[in-house]
Protein backbone atom coordinates (compact mmCIF):
# COMPACT_ATOMS: atom_id res chain seq x y z
CA UNK A 1 0.00 0.00 0.00
CA UNK A 2 2.74 2.60 1.40
CA UNK A 3 4.70 2.21 -2.69
CA UNK A 4 0.93 2.70 -3.98
CA UNK A 5 0.91 5.88 -2.00
CA UNK A 6 4.28 6.88 -3.00
CA UNK A 7 3.84 6.59 -6.50
CA UNK A 8 0.35 8.43 -6.59
CA UNK A 9 2.05 11.24 -4.58
CA UNK A 10 4.32 11.59 -7.44
CA UNK A 11 2.54 11.52 -10.55
CA UNK A 12 -0.42 13.70 -9.59
CA UNK A 13 2.57 16.09 -8.68
CA UNK A 14 1.86 18.38 -11.22
CA UNK A 15 -2.11 17.46 -12.33
CA UNK A 16 -4.26 20.27 -12.61
CA UNK A 17 -7.68 20.88 -11.39
CA UNK A 18 -10.53 21.16 -13.86
CA UNK A 19 -10.59 23.74 -16.11
CA UNK A 20 -11.93 26.56 -15.63
CA UNK A 21 -15.04 27.75 -18.01
CA UNK A 22 -13.61 31.24 -18.08
CA UNK A 23 -9.59 30.66 -19.21
CA UNK A 24 -6.95 33.36 -18.38
CA UNK A 25 -4.51 34.75 -20.96
CA UNK A 26 -0.70 34.98 -19.89
CA UNK A 27 0.29 38.35 -20.93
CA UNK A 28 3.31 37.90 -23.49
CA UNK A 29 3.11 34.06 -24.57
CA UNK A 30 2.12 32.23 -27.01
CA UNK A 31 1.15 28.59 -27.32
CA UNK A 32 1.14 26.06 -30.22
CA UNK A 33 1.05 22.01 -30.45
CA UNK A 34 3.74 20.03 -31.83
CA UNK A 35 2.77 16.48 -33.28
CA UNK A 36 5.96 14.12 -32.18
CA UNK A 37 7.37 11.68 -35.16
CA UNK A 38 7.05 8.55 -32.40
CA UNK A 39 3.22 9.19 -32.26
CA UNK A 40 1.57 12.37 -29.21
CA UNK A 41 0.05 15.41 -29.13
CA UNK A 42 1.96 18.13 -27.09
CA UNK A 43 1.36 21.79 -26.54
CA UNK A 44 4.50 23.95 -26.56
CA UNK A 45 4.29 27.75 -24.33
CA UNK A 46 7.04 30.32 -24.92
CA UNK A 47 7.28 33.72 -23.42
CA UNK A 48 10.16 35.74 -24.60
CA UNK A 49 12.06 38.94 -22.73
CA UNK A 50 10.96 42.34 -23.96
CA UNK A 51 13.22 44.72 -26.06
CA UNK A 52 16.38 42.95 -28.37
CA UNK A 53 18.05 39.71 -27.82
CA UNK A 54 21.59 40.20 -26.89
CA UNK A 55 23.89 39.37 -29.65
CA UNK A 56 24.12 35.54 -29.07
CA UNK A 57 20.62 35.30 -28.31
CA UNK A 58 18.53 35.32 -25.38
CA UNK A 59 19.38 32.48 -22.70
CA UNK A 60 16.44 29.90 -22.28
CA UNK A 61 14.81 27.79 -19.87
CA UNK A 62 12.86 24.15 -20.91
CA UNK A 63 10.65 22.79 -18.21
CA UNK A 64 8.60 19.92 -17.91
CA UNK A 65 4.78 19.82 -16.83
CA UNK A 66 4.22 22.81 -18.64
CA UNK A 67 0.48 23.01 -18.06
CA UNK A 68 0.82 23.84 -14.67
CA UNK A 69 4.39 25.30 -14.59
CA UNK A 70 5.23 27.49 -17.36
CA UNK A 71 3.12 30.64 -15.38
CA UNK A 72 5.06 29.84 -12.52
CA UNK A 73 8.96 30.08 -14.19
CA UNK A 74 7.76 33.11 -16.36
CA UNK A 75 6.73 34.76 -13.12
CA UNK A 76 10.16 33.71 -11.69
CA UNK A 77 12.04 35.20 -14.86
CA UNK A 78 9.97 38.06 -14.98
CA UNK A 79 10.14 39.29 -11.22
CA UNK A 80 14.63 38.79 -11.86
CA UNK A 81 15.09 39.97 -15.47
CA UNK A 82 15.20 43.67 -13.88
CA UNK A 83 18.44 42.25 -12.46
CA UNK A 84 19.82 41.36 -16.12
CA UNK A 85 18.24 37.40 -15.56
CA UNK A 86 16.09 37.55 -18.51
CA UNK A 87 15.17 34.72 -20.65
CA UNK A 88 13.22 32.85 -22.93
CA UNK A 89 10.86 30.40 -20.94
CA UNK A 90 9.53 27.12 -22.58
CA UNK A 91 7.16 24.74 -21.43
CA UNK A 92 6.61 21.29 -22.52
CA UNK A 93 2.95 19.86 -21.74
CA UNK A 94 -0.38 18.68 -23.35
CA UNK A 95 -3.16 19.92 -25.04
CA UNK A 96 -5.33 18.28 -22.55
CA UNK A 97 -7.16 20.32 -19.53
CA UNK A 98 -8.41 16.71 -18.02
CA UNK A 99 -5.97 15.98 -14.92
CA UNK A 100 -5.77 12.09 -15.64
CA UNK A 101 -5.01 12.22 -18.67
CA UNK A 102 -2.42 14.77 -17.69
CA UNK A 103 -0.93 12.62 -14.82
CA UNK A 104 -0.65 9.29 -17.27
CA UNK A 105 1.07 11.39 -19.82
CA UNK A 106 3.63 12.73 -17.95
CA UNK A 107 4.08 9.83 -16.08
CA UNK A 108 5.06 7.51 -19.12
CA UNK A 109 7.02 11.01 -20.04
CA UNK A 110 9.11 11.62 -17.15
CA UNK A 111 9.91 7.80 -15.73
CA UNK A 112 13.28 6.11 -17.09
CA UNK A 113 13.00 2.23 -18.20
CA UNK A 114 10.80 0.95 -15.04
CA UNK A 115 10.79 -3.38 -14.26
CA UNK A 116 7.35 -3.75 -14.84
CA UNK A 117 7.20 -6.03 -11.45
CA UNK A 118 8.08 -2.92 -9.50
CA UNK A 119 5.24 -1.08 -11.97
CA UNK A 120 2.78 -3.88 -11.18
CA UNK A 121 3.82 -3.57 -7.06
CA UNK A 122 3.29 -0.08 -7.71
CA UNK A 123 0.06 0.54 -9.18
CA UNK A 124 -1.14 -2.20 -6.60
CA UNK A 125 -4.71 -0.81 -5.73
CA UNK A 126 -5.08 2.01 -8.62
CA UNK A 127 -4.45 2.02 -12.09
CA UNK A 128 -2.19 0.27 -14.16
CA UNK A 129 1.03 2.84 -15.05
CA UNK A 130 2.89 3.09 -17.69
CA UNK A 131 6.18 4.08 -17.75
CA UNK A 132 9.60 4.58 -19.33
CA UNK A 133 9.21 7.47 -22.13
CA UNK A 134 12.45 9.44 -20.45
CA UNK A 135 14.24 8.61 -23.57
CA UNK A 136 11.61 9.54 -26.19
CA UNK A 137 10.78 12.43 -24.35
CA UNK A 138 14.10 13.70 -24.19
CA UNK A 139 14.40 12.91 -27.78
CA UNK A 140 11.52 14.86 -28.63
CA UNK A 141 12.56 17.99 -26.84
CA UNK A 142 16.17 17.92 -28.83
CA UNK A 143 14.48 17.11 -32.54
CA UNK A 144 11.41 18.83 -32.42
CA UNK A 145 10.60 20.93 -29.71
CA UNK A 146 13.92 22.67 -29.65
CA UNK A 147 14.05 23.57 -33.44
CA UNK A 148 10.79 24.68 -33.40
CA UNK A 149 11.69 27.39 -30.71
CA UNK A 150 14.58 28.36 -32.28
CA UNK A 151 12.88 29.31 -35.65
CA UNK A 152 10.65 31.97 -33.80
CA UNK A 153 13.17 33.25 -31.21
CA UNK A 154 16.89 34.15 -31.18
CA UNK A 155 18.40 31.13 -28.87
CA UNK A 156 21.61 31.21 -27.01
CA UNK A 157 22.60 27.52 -27.22
CA UNK A 158 25.22 27.90 -24.79
CA UNK A 159 22.69 28.88 -22.26
CA UNK A 160 19.89 26.49 -21.78
CA UNK A 161 18.55 25.40 -18.59
CA UNK A 162 15.82 22.19 -17.83
CA UNK A 163 13.80 22.64 -14.67
CA UNK A 164 11.88 19.74 -13.69
CA UNK A 165 9.68 19.37 -10.59
CA UNK A 166 9.16 15.53 -8.77
CA UNK A 167 8.97 13.03 -11.36
CA UNK A 168 10.59 16.43 -13.68
CA UNK A 169 13.31 16.49 -11.07
CA UNK A 170 13.74 12.73 -11.85
CA UNK A 171 14.04 13.12 -15.87
CA UNK A 172 16.42 16.21 -15.16
CA UNK A 173 18.87 13.71 -13.82
CA UNK A 174 18.25 11.09 -15.89
CA UNK A 175 19.45 13.73 -19.56
CA UNK A 176 22.41 15.00 -17.12
CA UNK A 177 23.37 10.95 -16.44
CA UNK A 178 22.95 10.24 -20.01
CA UNK A 179 22.98 13.14 -22.43
CA UNK A 180 24.17 15.90 -20.41
CA UNK A 181 25.65 17.80 -23.26
CA UNK A 182 21.63 18.74 -23.74
CA UNK A 183 21.49 21.74 -21.72
CA UNK A 184 24.46 23.52 -20.01
CA UNK A 185 22.33 24.11 -16.80
CA UNK A 186 19.92 21.51 -14.37
CA UNK A 187 17.77 22.20 -12.01
CA UNK A 188 16.43 18.95 -10.35
CA UNK A 189 13.79 20.31 -8.21
CA UNK A 190 12.43 17.27 -5.34
CA UNK A 191 13.41 14.63 -7.79
CA UNK A 192 11.66 11.48 -7.69
CA UNK A 193 14.89 9.32 -6.68
CA UNK A 194 13.00 6.33 -5.71
CA UNK A 195 11.34 5.48 -8.67
CA UNK A 196 12.17 2.20 -9.83
CA UNK A 197 13.94 1.04 -6.48
CA UNK A 198 15.95 4.13 -7.30
CA UNK A 199 17.54 3.01 -10.43
CA UNK A 200 18.88 6.73 -11.32
CA UNK A 201 21.23 5.88 -9.15
CA UNK A 202 22.66 3.57 -11.40
CA UNK A 203 22.67 6.17 -14.28
CA UNK A 204 24.59 8.31 -11.68
CA UNK A 205 27.19 5.73 -11.36
CA UNK A 206 27.89 5.49 -14.76
CA UNK A 207 28.02 9.13 -15.39
CA UNK A 208 30.22 9.93 -12.80
CA UNK A 209 32.53 6.54 -14.00
CA UNK A 210 32.24 7.86 -17.61
CA UNK A 211 33.41 11.60 -16.76
CA UNK A 212 35.98 10.90 -13.80
CA UNK A 213 38.58 13.48 -14.83
CA UNK A 214 37.10 14.83 -17.80
CA UNK A 215 35.02 18.19 -18.88
CA UNK A 216 31.76 17.69 -18.92
CA UNK A 217 30.57 22.05 -18.48
CA UNK A 218 27.35 21.21 -16.81
CA UNK A 219 25.77 22.71 -13.76
CA UNK A 220 23.52 21.11 -11.41
CA UNK A 221 20.85 22.54 -8.91
CA UNK A 222 19.10 19.77 -6.26
CA UNK A 223 16.66 21.06 -4.38
CA UNK A 224 13.78 19.86 -2.21
CA UNK A 225 11.85 20.87 0.90
CA UNK A 226 12.40 20.16 4.37
CA UNK A 227 9.01 18.63 5.01
CA UNK A 228 9.30 16.34 2.13
CA UNK A 229 10.94 13.32 4.58
CA UNK A 230 9.59 14.60 8.16
CA UNK A 231 6.28 16.39 7.82
CA UNK A 232 5.05 19.43 9.25
CA UNK A 233 1.88 19.68 11.38
CA UNK A 234 -1.58 18.18 10.40
CA UNK A 235 0.22 15.44 8.31
CA UNK A 236 -1.20 12.22 9.14
CA UNK A 237 0.65 8.80 10.50
CA UNK A 238 -0.04 7.23 6.86
CA UNK A 239 1.21 10.13 5.12
CA UNK A 240 4.11 10.77 7.36
CA UNK A 241 5.43 6.99 7.39
CA UNK A 242 4.97 7.18 3.50
CA UNK A 243 7.24 10.53 3.28
CA UNK A 244 9.67 8.93 5.16
CA UNK A 245 9.64 5.88 3.53
CA UNK A 246 10.21 7.81 0.33
CA UNK A 247 13.84 9.53 2.25
CA UNK A 248 13.42 12.51 -0.84
CA UNK A 249 15.63 14.64 1.43
CA UNK A 250 18.31 11.80 1.65
CA UNK A 251 18.08 11.23 -1.67
CA UNK A 252 18.18 15.04 -2.74
CA UNK A 253 21.54 15.66 -0.90
CA UNK A 254 23.07 12.44 -1.42
CA UNK A 255 22.84 12.95 -5.10
CA UNK A 256 24.71 16.18 -4.73
CA UNK A 257 27.29 15.40 -2.30
CA UNK A 258 28.42 11.93 -4.14
CA UNK A 259 28.22 14.23 -7.51
CA UNK A 260 30.29 17.11 -5.81
CA UNK A 261 32.91 14.73 -5.14
CA UNK A 262 33.45 12.32 -8.03
CA UNK A 263 35.90 14.38 -9.68
CA UNK A 264 34.43 15.28 -13.22
CA UNK A 265 35.62 18.75 -14.40
CA UNK A 266 33.64 21.30 -15.22
CA UNK A 267 30.66 19.83 -12.89
CA UNK A 268 29.36 22.34 -11.27
CA UNK A 269 26.67 21.08 -8.03
CA UNK A 270 24.22 23.04 -5.64
CA UNK A 271 22.21 22.05 -2.77
CA UNK A 272 19.54 23.84 -1.45
CA UNK A 273 17.23 22.80 1.11
CA UNK A 274 13.79 24.65 1.78
CA UNK A 275 12.99 24.52 5.79
CA UNK A 276 9.08 24.20 5.98
CA UNK A 277 8.11 23.02 2.75
CA UNK A 278 6.51 20.28 1.09
CA UNK A 279 6.30 18.83 -2.47
CA UNK A 280 4.05 20.87 -3.61
CA UNK A 281 5.01 24.24 -1.64
CA UNK A 282 8.58 24.25 -2.22
CA UNK A 283 7.94 24.68 -5.93
CA UNK A 284 7.70 28.11 -5.73
CA UNK A 285 11.19 28.84 -3.81
CA UNK A 286 12.41 26.43 -5.99
CA UNK A 287 11.72 27.82 -9.28
CA UNK A 288 12.87 31.11 -7.67
CA UNK A 289 16.63 30.13 -6.79
CA UNK A 290 16.41 27.52 -10.01
CA UNK A 291 15.61 30.30 -12.28
CA UNK A 292 18.78 32.49 -10.66
CA UNK A 293 20.99 29.30 -10.59
CA UNK A 294 20.02 29.10 -14.31
CA UNK A 295 20.79 32.55 -15.56
CA UNK A 296 23.49 33.66 -13.19
CA UNK A 297 26.43 32.10 -14.90
CA UNK A 298 27.48 33.24 -18.17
Amino acid sequence: MRLAALVALACVAAALPAADPSPVTVPGAEQFDLTAKGGGEYRVFVAKPKGKAPPDGFPVVYLTDGNGNFPLLLTAVRRQSAGGLAAVVVGVGYPTDDPAAHAARRTYDLTPPTDPEWLKAAAKGGPRLKAGGADAFLAFIEGEVKPAVEMRYPIDRARQALFGHSLGGLFALRVLFTRPESFRTYVASSPSVWWNDRSVRADEKAFAERFAGKEVGARLLVTVGGWEQEPGPGVGKELAAVLREMRMVDDAKGIADRLGKAGVKGLAVAYREFPEEDHASVLLPAAGRGVRFALESP
